[in-house]
């Protein structure tokens, strides 16, 4: 019952008992109904309150449990995600280290991999050879050491091996038989194609092998190149992460990232080489350079990449002759190649989460 109905009804009841409204017994009634009246106030007032009070404990529980719930299904999507991911890197680690079984079955089906054999379209003009470009910047000069062992450790002549380095030089000590291109302030701004250049004109041999200082060349890397039966104008093979995951070797460039290619899949135009590594035939230098004026990640390799496979150069993929980047901080994520951020970095952040950089947004010119 409402209170206005118990107000009308103790008033029917009061008019009706005592017409005359003189009584001293209804003035004291009236008194005591003043006293119920506001009581029946008070407790209205608390059980709206109270009402009001368990709607909102009620409101914020569901809200908090819908964001939990939400919450916890956007953490499960990443676990899956993470997972998948994860699982295509294995994946790739085990067709990695199988793949000398797989090389052989396709050879015995007639098969090759990947199926397409790209010849040369021109002849070498220069003495059969390697001429091995380096590129440093005068900060990792042990890795530069292990590099320059790597390539003398390799089944091929020495009089056909040649060894340039470009870039910070004048720090490099106990490295023999070397030549040295100093050029420390295209270093100092990243220019990476203008180094390379200045490593090509330098080179002897028919085969120019480009190379950051911080790789390394598998010890079968130059038998691999030397069985190749078919010629070819461009070659690069499978670039391993310290970590047996792939680092940008069989790679096409979409929307502007490096996305991972499987090892089957037929060379086309949206490739590029990077420029890490890379096995390039003498003569396309006589029509083709890297663009002197870009620095890091400004995608000096994918235009260059880009001009050569238009002009027609073949691309050939020698997956035997493995090399390794020799850098900690990459490793492969799904189809991509991700950089770790330093450890510094990553505890500045807030919430503390495990954080990843995209590999080398590109810049096309």
């Amino acid at each position: 019952m409402s209170l206005k109905s118990v107000r009308h009804r103790i008033g029917h009841t009061l008019r009706t008992l005592f017409p005359n409204g003189d009584s001293k017994e209804l003035k004291a009634l009236q008194q005591e109904i003043q006293i119920l009246r506001r009581e029946l106030q008070s407790v209205e007032i608390n059980e709206r309150n109270a009402l009001k009070q368990e709607m909102e404990l009620l409101r914020n529980e569901l809200q908090g449990s819908g964001e939990r719930e939400l919450t916890l299904l956007k953490q499960e999507i990443d676990i899956l995600r993470n997972e998948i991911q994860e699982n295509i890197a294995a994946i790739h680690r085990l067709e990695i280290l199988t793949l000398p079984q797989r090389i052989s079955l396709l050879n015995q089906f007639g098969k090759a991999l990947p199926p397409t054999v790209p010849g040369k379209t021109k002849q070498s003009f220069k003495p059969q050879g390697f001429s091995f470009g380096i590129i440093t910047d005068g900060r990792r000069n042990e890795k530069l050491a292990r590099l320059v062992l790597s390539i003398r450790s390799q089944n091929i002549a020495t009089d056909n091996i040649q060894v340039l380095i470009a870039g910070k030089v004048n720090s490099i000590s106990g490295i023999d038989d070397v030549t040295l291109v100093p050029m420390s302030q295209a270093a100092s701004e990243g220019r990476l194609g203008a180094m390379r250049n200045a490593l090509t004109k330098e080179s002897r041999f028919n085969k120019f092998v480009s190379l950051d200082d911080d790789f390394l060349l598998h010890p079968f890397w130059g038998t691999a190149v030397q069985e190749v039966r078919e010629d070819f104008d461009i070659a690069t093979s499978i670039i391993l992460n310290p970590d047996l995951s792939r680092y940008c070797d069989w790679v096409n460039l979409i929307e502007n990232f490096t996305f991972l290619r499987a090892y089957h899949e037929m060379f086309d135009k949206c490739q590029y080489m990077t420029g890490g590594y890379g096995i390039y035939k003498d003569y396309i230098f006589e029509d083709h350079t890297w663009n002197d004026d870009l620095g890091f990640y400004q995608g000096e390799d994918v235009s260059f990449s880009r001009r050569l496979f238009n002009a027609g150069y073949q691309l050939k993929f020698i997956p035997q002759a493995i090399v390794m980047h020799d850098d900690e901080r990459y490793r492969q994520k799904g189809y991509g190649v991700i950089r770790s951020m330093p450890t510094e970095q990553a505890l500045d952040l807030k919430p503390l989460t495990l954080r990843m950089e995209k590999l080398c947004p590109r810049t096309l010119s």
